[in-house]
């Protein structure tokens, strides 16, 4: 497993494309209704630019949009509808390093998390404390392209990670990168026991 700090997201995943991801787009609104029906907040962990963020909002969920920097998120939101006035309602924002402040949701707190394109393993401890029972994780990785390979978990490790606390509902893996290296592309749906 590699130590290296993740980086930011890389600008062709998110800041050029504004559509939601696939995974998101297929299992989101399952993820909303559970939320909604709970009166629960969505996090979209390393949310650049809004993009789940903005979708998982338009199907009804209170979406608590994560990053360490929230240029992007805030120049979506301008763009989308020519004031902050939207980040009042659904959107809340949360400015935070993952990496290396302290994860600040409780017990049980919220409905749903989505994670794409940012791996930090440590945060799936606090996914299964702060997800409700019953609530869904949506996790992909970064897509392997080029050198980003470095940034993928090994095969078979998220769901190492996810076993004790979730139930499987969706898992998909493509290796990516040298063989010797085991990377290996990451989408899953889960659902906490």
């Amino acid at each position: 497993m590699s130590t290296r700090r993740p980086s930011a997201k890389s600008p062709q995943c998110d800041e050029q494309n504004s559509e939601p991801s696939v995974l998101v787009r297929k299992f989101g609104s399952l993820l909303a209704n559970f939320a909604r029906d709970r009166d629960k907040p969505i996090l979209d962990v390393a949310c650049g630019a809004g993009r789940n963020a903005f979708f998982l909002s338009q199907l009804g969920g209170t979406v608590i949009c994560i990053d360490r920097d929230l240029t992007g998120l805030k120049s979506a939101t301008r763009f989308r509808n020519g004031t902050e006035s939207e980040l009042q309602g659904s959107l809340k924002m949360c400015q935070l390093d993952l990496a290396a402040e302290t994860w600040p949701f409780g017990e049980s707190s919220v409905g749903g998390i989505v994670n794409v394109h940012f791996f930090l393993p440590s945060l799936f401890s606090h996914f299964c404390r702060s997800l409700s029972a019953g609530g869904y994780l949506i996790f992909e990785s970064v897509p392997g392209h080029g050198g980003n390979y470095l940034e993928l978990p090994t095969s078979g490790y998220v769901l190492s990670l996810l076993t004790n606390c979730f139930e499987i509902e969706f898992y998909k893996e493509r290796t990516a990168g040298p063989l010797v290296m085991n990377r290996a592309v990451t989408k899953v749906v889960a659902k906490r026991r």
